[in-house]
């Protein structure tokens, strides 16, 4: 099969992997790998100009905000069309959902089409306004025209079939995973040495996004008990974000600054090794957070480490103790402190979670099985499926 892929993000500096890419990235790589054609129209920034193992035709894109969304719109098509006047795809996949472009594009080249849906939507649905509004039809336009619409989790399908309206045939849940072969289990020791860490020390650490929804204001107080209490114990911080700065005057408010790394953006290879520093991987979600899939989750514990993370319902739907997460009340300092401290105090049963975990996401959750997925229900969709959301006319030109 020859695959098209769609997929705008926003991202002036992305480095070699930005997070919002990676899925992108990863689908393609292993759909080649199976043997199909793949061609991501990406925008052109620094992560888009780097070789990889598929055709890659990144878009410039207008500098102004208005105009920035659709310059690719209108750029992606045409260089799309450009691509299929050589070979035609037969499948156009993308995650832009406020977008009809790509669907668009599908039904003039003859192509399936299918939509991914791996958050809920900004603004949200009780947004207001013009724009709201406009975001909420196109949206409702293309998710409702697509042959199938591709989801993270059970909630995200009730979510689109509710507020689109979308007929639930249409809506397939597709995980997100790990990429087993770059997320494995490592010696701690070493990977502390090549972090230059202090290996005396035990490493509580999270990897992703600095945003609120994050919960990172959380388990900073809740480190600040834990050191009160192990003072060997340090924070590994990975990543950035808008919520940066107030970390970093959080962490100096309670004196805990020389007790925590800040790694700053880390390449994605580059990942692996920072979670095999750690004893105790942390997803701190809010309570409110909203439906999505915890990457973060998938990483940690294919490199076979223990996590503590927040029990909000994207989480428990599939992950518990019995493989390698501990669940605990979003947005309670106390809890969140009790159970780190219980792994860091009992290793056996954190190495343990982490075998567990492990071998779950191998079970699962590998990125060769979940394209295998993807490839399964494409070629189950019924041929010209989408031919029903033409209108169809006789040959006197009437509709019938």
């Amino acid at each position: 099969m020859r695959w098209f892929f769609f997929c705008y993000w926003y991202e002036p500096d992305a480095p070699s992997d930005p997070v919002g890419l990676v899925r992108i990235w990863t689908l393609a790589r292993q759909l080649v790998e199976q043997g199909d054609s793949v061609t991501v129209f990406p925008p052109r920034y620094r992560s888009s100009l780097l070789q990889r193992r598929f055709s890659i035709k990144p878009i410039s894109l207008l500098p102004w905000p208005v105009l920035r969304p659709v310059s690719y719109a209108l750029r992606s098509c045409l260089a799309g069309l450009k691509m299929a006047w050589q070979s035609k795809p037969d499948v156009v996949y993308y995650r832009w959902m406020n977008s009809p472009h790509p669907l668009l594009f599908a039904r003039l080249v003859g192509a399936q089409c299918i939509c991914e849906v791996n958050g809920e939507p900004v603004p949200p649905w009780y947004a207001s306004g013009l724009r709201s509004w406009i975001t909420h039809v196109l949206a409702a336009f293309a998710l409702c025209r697509c042959d199938r619409v591709v989801v993270l989790t059970d909630g995200l399908r009730s979510l689109v079939q509710s507020q689109y309206g979308v007929q639930a045939d249409r809506v397939t849940v597709l995980s997100s995973g790990s990429d087993l072969s770059l997320f494995r289990p490592r010696e701690t020791i070493t990977c502390r040495q090549e972090a230059q860490l202090d290996p005396a020390c035990q490493y509580i650490g999270f990897v992703g996004s600095f945003y609120r929804y994050q919960g990172l204001a959380t388990l900073l107080e809740a480190f600040a008990r834990i050191h009160d209490r192990r003072p060997s114990t340090r924070l590994l911080m990975v990543g950035e974000g808008e919520e940066a700065e107030a970390l970093h005057a959080q962490a100096a408010r309670r004196g805990l600054s020389s007790w925590i790394t800040w790694t700053g953006r880390v390449e994605y290879t580059k990942v692996p090794l920072w979670i095999g520093t750690m004893d105790v991987c942390v997803a701190p979600f809010c309570g409110e957070r909203g439906e999505t899939s915890p990457v973060k989750l998938f990483d940690y514990l294919a490199c076979g480490r223990p996590v503590v993370a927040s029990a909000i319902p994207s989480v428990t739907e599939l992950f518990s103790r019995a493989n390698g997460v501990v669940l605990v009340k979003p947005d309670r300092v106390d809890v969140l402190t009790e159970a780190i401290l219980d792994l860091l105090a009992r290793p056996d049963e954190a190495r343990r979670l982490g075998r567990e975990g492990r071998a779950f996401i191998e079970q699962r959750f590998g990125w060769d099985a979940i394209v295998r997925t993807l490839r399964d229900m494409v070629q189950q969709i019924v041929p010209h499926d989408h031919e029903q959301h033409r209108i169809a006319v006789n040959s006197r030109g009437e509709r019938v």
